[in-house]
């Protein structure tokens, strides 16, 4: 499975997400803002919902 999508961040750039992988090999998690990676998290055995995944980037950007 393969999910990709896009949003506009609150300083107006554009941040793009994506998830990919199925239960069975685990899930990997990525965000790109603006053409540069912020971070790919890989190995999850849960599936993240799209607000999911968007939660986990923007604690990350945030340092929580």
């Amino acid at each position: 499975m393969i999910d990709s999508w896009t949003k506009q961040s609150p300083s107006g750039k554009t941040v793009t997400f994506k998830i990919e992988g199925d239960r069975k090999s685990g899930f990997v998690y990525s965000a790109k803002m603006d053409g540069r990676d912020i971070k790919e998290i890989t190995g999850f055995r849960d599936e993240l919902t799209r607000e999911g995944v968007e939660v986990m980037f923007a604690n990350y950007v945030a340092g929580k």
